[in-house]
């Protein structure tokens, strides 16, 4: 694979220089110790030497992007993408993968709250504008991102009053993004390919009408002010995002040809076939009593004949116990790979609810991570709204513009055991606070941080100190 197939012809028959052949073979059995044992398997078609090129071009550099980058060339690109897509369509196992992220990430929907009314009512005309529709759109945002591993998000300013309108560009129709060469977390724009009447190529029957002669080559769109990029499961030094799926790919197919396979079989379990033997006859005895038999006899119907027949069913064996552990370990596999429990995939027989509720833990984290995923996406999103309502003078520059975005709480914990313990540590703490153990903020942050919210102390001690000031005035 180092070397172009002539070259390894020369070292293989070139006589006297058995340290050459040797050479060759061990960079062959390097880059592939089972090149000649087995076919390519999918997995070395999207991840493996051969996803980099052909053959012969592993260790030339790649016209499509520079090697020490670690995406994919632009075609495996395009199929994983293409792939994964088709098989959220067809497959319920990655449906399922990618629509229980998105129900536990979002649950009932996000709540974007902000300190100041005027702040808030400006954030609440972009996410329940009609052309937005926030409310679902963060469904659609969260849903593609797993499937895609990516998305790019267009801004649409209105230049009259700075209203905002966001819309998603398919990832797949962007083809390069430019970055700064010494930074690649830095992007600087991002291409789209031509798409359309408009990307109609000159010599082509259909006409191009003046204008469009830019779309030929696509359009650039600046980063920042245009598009917003958002990508998951990918390298520090890789641009583009990847799949939930795409580690998943070759085993979902594996376990779906897998049941297909088990439909067929089961389908005919129940089939059989007559079986007739005649003693003694000849050659033209057997085609006699073939012409005879040509249709079998109807079920139910009455078989009369001699001894010289004898009539069996014979019924293929099956033996489907023994296969249902191959389709477990195969499911088993996409489960690691998604990180989700076996009995997340409508499989609660190997485990007891002690053993589920360990084997969540896992998966929670998992989803909590991507809840942080998605408030940087919208946070990026409302940041610039209110940015240009600023410009537009729709918001005052003294206006304060801090907000949260809530996400509905991952929790499987038992709630009557929570507030017991809460209970209990609320008066472990005020016992040590009157014995001046600790102090009220200490005790408050042990308080917060076992109910898990993350509070700053010092700002909830400082509402606390007004909301107090503010009833001993009205007092």
């Amino acid at each position: 694979m180092a070397f172009p197939s002539f070259l390894r012809w020369l070292f293989a028959t070139s006589a006297g220089d058995g340290a050459a052949s040797g050479d060759a073979s061990s960079i062959q059995e390097q880059i592939n110790s089972t090149y000649m044992a087995s076919s390519p398997t999918q997995e070395d078609w999207y991840w493996g030497r051969l996803a980099t090129g052909g053959e012969e071009d592993y260790y030339w550099r790649r016209l499509s992007d520079n090697w020490l980058q670690k995406d994919v060339i632009p075609s495996t690109y395009l199929e994983l993408h293409n792939s994964c897509y088709e098989a959220y369509n067809a497959n319920p196992l990655a449906s399922a993968v990618i629509e229980i992220t998105t129900s536990f990430v979002l649950g009932k929907g996000v709540v974007v709250a902000a300190r100041e009314p005027v702040t808030q009512d400006v954030l609440m005309d972009f996410w329940h504008d009609s052309d937005n529709h926030m409310e679902t759109r963060v469904y659609a945002l969260c849903t593609e991102l797993s499937l895609y591993g990516e998305q790019f998000i267009r801004f649409f300013v209105s230049p009259y009053d700075g209203r905002v309108k966001i819309r998603q560009i398919d990832p797949s129709l962007i083809d390069q993004i430019e970055t700064d060469q010494e930074d690649i977390e830095t992007e600087l724009r991002f291409h789209r390919r031509p798409v359309g009447p408009s990307a109609t190529l000159p010599g082509d029957p259909a006409p191009v009408t003046p204008g469009d002669q830019h779309n030929f080559e696509g359009e650039w769109l600046q980063a920042g002010k245009e598009v917003a990029h958002f990508a998951i499961n990918k390298v520090s030094n890789a641009k583009r995002g990847k799949s939930d799926l795409a580690t998943l790919l070759p085993w979902l197919r594996r376990y779906k040809d897998w049941l297909t396979d088990r439909v067929r079989i089961n389908k005919y379990k129940g089939a059989f076939l007559w079986d007739v033997q005649l003693n003694g006859a000849d050659r033209k005895a057997i085609e006699r009593k073939k012409a005879e038999y040509a249709y079998p006899p109807e079920p139910g119907s009455v078989i009369i004949h001699n001894e010289a027949e004898q009539w069996s069913a014979v019924k293929p064996e099956i033996n489907a116990s023994e296969a249902a552990e191959d389709g477990r370990a195969i499911k088993l596999m996409i489960a690691v790979g998604a990180q989700l429990p076996e009995h997340y995939l409508s499989d609660g027989n190997y485990g007891n609810r002690a053993t589920a509720a360990e084997m969540g833990l896992p998966t929670f984290l998992k989803f909590q991570r991507r809840q942080f995923v998605m408030r940087a996406m919208l946070r990026a999103i409302l940041d610039r709204v209110l940015s240009e309502a600023r410009k537009a003078g729709r918001l005052a520059a003294e206006i304060d513009t801090h907000y949260d975005i809530l996400f509905p709480e991952i929790d499987v914990a038992d709630h009557q055991t929570l507030a017991s313990a809460a209970q209990m540590l609320v008066s472990a703490l005020a016992s040590a606070k009157a014995q001046g153990w600790v102090s009220d903020e200490t005790a408050m942050r042990l308080l917060f941080q076992f109910a898990g919210e993350e509070i700053d102390t010092s700002e909830e001690q400082a509402r606390i100190r007004k909301e107090f000031d503010d009833a001993t005035r009205r007092s």
